[in-house]
């Protein structure tokens, strides 16, 4: 025996009318990336990496809080001080301007490839979160945030966070759509696709 709901009085045709519920395959569980019929071609690939240099520079800057981290850094510093450098130069509203012009020129832009789109917002959801996680920790007590609790916290953030970086530069050199947790998901909702 199938459970029966009763239906909505608007739609009630007579009296002792049920409604069967219908299970529908055309619903999916979560969103699903588009269909990639082919590899992207390598400029879209290289140029779907440059979103994630903001992402990367925060957590070179929140790395260096962490003490542990110092020794594994000065190998990287010939690499990193002149984009650091660069950054430090542009003017306070560039970081608002960047995600204005990305987000409604790019992000939902449907002329651009769905592969490029999906990376941009993915550098942007990055960057914001580890913005959010910045700010919490600064309203944690100083003994806190630069006492031995802290010190471990940025530790584990900075490894985190510049593995899944890496990871989603990665993914968009070889073509592939970033498969990271909770984070992919908001990123999609984000793309129409038509």
């Amino acid at each position: 025996m199938v459970p029966a709901l009763p239906r909505n009085h608007a739609c009630r045709p007579g009296p002792g009318s049920v409604m069967v519920p219908k299970a529908s395959k055309d619903i999916p569980f979560s969103y699903r990336y588009p269909p990639m019929t082919k590899k992207p071609r390598w400029w879209w690939r290289t140029l779907a990496c440059i979103p994630y240099l903001m992402p990367l520079h925060e957590t070179w800057m929140y790395a260096e809080t962490a003490y542990h981290l110092h020794p594994f850094l000065e190998y990287f510093e010939h690499l990193t001080y002149p984009f650091l450098g660069f950054i430090g130069t542009l003017p306070s509203w560039f970081l608002m301007a960047y995600f204005f012009t990305a987000y409604l020129g790019v992000v939902r832009k449907k002329e651009w490839p769905h592969f490029f789109r999906f990376h941009v917002v993915m550098g942007m959801l990055l960057e914001i979160a580890l913005q959010v996680i910045g700010q919490i920790s600064r309203w944690m007590p100083l003994a806190v945030y630069w006492g031995k609790i802290g010190m471990h916290f940025w530790t584990a953030v900075a490894f985190a966070y510049l593995f899944t970086v890496l990871e989603c530069i990665r993914c968009s050199l070889t073509g592939m759509y970033a498969d990271v947790p909770f984070l992919c998901d908001a990123a999609y909702i984000q793309i129409p696709y038509d």
